[in-house]
């Protein structure tokens, strides 16, 4: 599809939002920070409200119940990160598209009101192949949402969700996750880029494992003019529980013993190197750091 087809069509389905979605509020850029010479801005792609009994097993651990109920724990925004580095404009994810929760798929919106063209965006690097960090990828034609850019994802993830083995060991009830990621990886399999864990996957970022949440889960640590900012995907996805119980298992998490490994590694470097954060699920801009005090960790929002 040509790009004023792709204009108008994206226009037209914005118009029609407006006159049937009257109280929706008009979407706005969350939160943009300076990283040296880069520009890191936080958009939303909306808000899921999932039961708490969906992300975590909190049977026989009331304490995690409680904290569960006093942070609204099934809220779970969608932060979309996007990075303006010298001649590169960067998604890190790509939402998750009109056709997986209510709620979701504000991504092309919020953009086009920032002022974001998304057919400009050159570079989409992915942290995973879930529903709402992929499925974004294309528009309600089945095209490329961004249509001349490169797309990066490390190996492992790729593999995985592209071979027939991830339908079979998708739980009872996800099989459109494994069937969504690999139809469009199929669409973008040209134009995408693979990566090893530790590469430079583009100059100034730095590909970190962190394994666990899925098999080739990826976090991102930018490097620009002295300083870094971490670009954590769902390797910390609760304010509260990845935090101060890093070790309580996530049931989203495929390989639940290795996502706490993540963690807790993803814990200590960030505190140690004094490292901003940005979280995909974490409260809307989903910016912040780490602090320990009495030897539990805490999410210290940016305000």
């Amino acid at each position: 599809m040509n790009n004023s087809r792709r204009k108008f069509c994206q226009n037209a389905a914005l118009a029609v939002a407006a006159t049937t979605l009257p109280h929706l509020p008009s979407p706005v850029m969350a939160s943009t920070v300076s990283l040296g010479a880069a520009r890191v801005s936080s958009f939303s792609d909306g808000l899921m409200s999932i039961p708490a009994s969906m992300l975590f097993e909190t049977e026989g651990h009331p304490e995690i119940a409680a904290k569960l109920d006093a942070s609204s724990g099934a809220k779970r925004p969608l932060n979309v990160t996007y990075v303006e580095m010298g001649e590169r404009r960067i998604l890190f994810d790509a939402g998750s598209g009109a056709n997986f929760l209510p709620g979701l798929g504000e991504l092309p919106a919020v953009l086009d009101e920032a002022g974001v063209d998304m057919a400009e965006i050159t570079d989409v690097v992915f942290t995973h192949a879930h529903p709402d960090h992929i499925w974004g990828v294309l528009d309600d034609f089945d095209d490329l949402a961004m249509p001349d850019a490169a797309y990066h994802m490390v190996r492992q993830e790729w593999d995985f969700w592209y071979s027939d083995d991830a339908l079979a060991v998708m739980p009872e009830g996800r099989e459109s996750f494994a069937v969504g990621a690999k139809s469009r990886m199929e669409v973008m399999e040209d134009q995408v880029s693979l990566f090893a864990f530790g590469d430079e996957i583009l100059p100034g970022i730095e590909a970190v494992d962190t394994t666990g949440h899925t098999p080739g889960h990826t976090a991102f640590v930018l490097h620009e003019g002295g300083e870094s900012l971490m670009i954590v995907g769902d390797a910390l996805t609760h304010p509260l529980i990845s935090f101060e119980n890093p070790k309580f298992r996530n049931l989203s998490d495929m390989d639940a013993d290795a996502a706490v490994k993540s963690r807790l590694t993803l814990l200590d470097r960030l505190h140690a190197e004094k490292m901003p954060l940005i979280g995909y699920h974490l409260p809307q801009p989903g910016l912040g750091h780490v602090e320990k005090a009495a030897g539990a960790w805490r999410y210290i929002p940016n305000t």
